[in-house]
């Protein structure tokens, strides 16, 4: 019994295992990672010097999306630039998928990044998004293999790229296969 109670304490204070919708790259390395991994989009770099719009989606009342929302904006207003373009960053309040479309669409988004949380949402995000030319990126590494174009994982301790590669077709995201070399693929 207390063997069983101290492992509860411990899973409790602990936080060593990671949940799936857990970021495990620090938000600050996967926007230098973004940075750079924008660069290797052909639609996105051919529009050199155009402001690049990215939408931060974070789920309301749930606080690591907060949190993560915040990071990301932070970075990203630091850095300025993804791929030699500005940056514009909106944070939207996830409420649905069709509402996230829209706001793509309406606002030209060039990349929306999706904070933890949203995982029961990827999906539907994914299908909405078909069709659009935007680069989905989420921060939780697990997020590509449920449809999101890009994500961010840790493996043995080195961050590494996850690349949905049919979901990016359907986006109309197309990466140099010098870029693809250099990540996990999922087809």
């Amino acid at each position: 019994m207390e063997t069983a109670v101290a492992a509860v304490v411990a899973s409790l204070l602990l936080p060593t295992a990671l949940r799936a919708e857990d970021v495990s790259v620090p938000i600050s390395l996967q926007v230098d990672l973004l940075n750079r991994v924008a660069a290797y989009e052909s639609h996105f770099a051919a529009q050199a010097g155009a402001e690049a719009v990215v939408l931060v989606i974070a789920r309301p009342g749930h606080p690591e999306s907060a949190r993560a929302a915040g990071q990301i904006d932070a970075a990203l207003r630091r850095v300025r630039r993804l791929g030699g373009r500005p940056v514009r960053v909106v944070v939207h309040a996830f409420v649905s998928a069709a509402a996230l479309r829209d706001a793509v669409d309406t606002q030209h988004v060039a990349i929306a990044y999706l904070t933890p949380g949203l995982e029961g949402q990827v999906g539907a995000v994914a299908r909405a998004l078909e069709g659009a030319s935007v680069l989905t990126v989420s921060a939780v590494g697990s997020d590509a293999e449920r449809g999101a174009v890009l994500g961010f994982e840790l493996v043995a301790a080195r961050p590494n790229l996850v690349v949905n590669l049919r979901q990016a077709r359907r986006q109309n995201v197309s990466f140099s296969s010098q870029f693809l070399r250099l990540a996990r693929v999922i087809q």
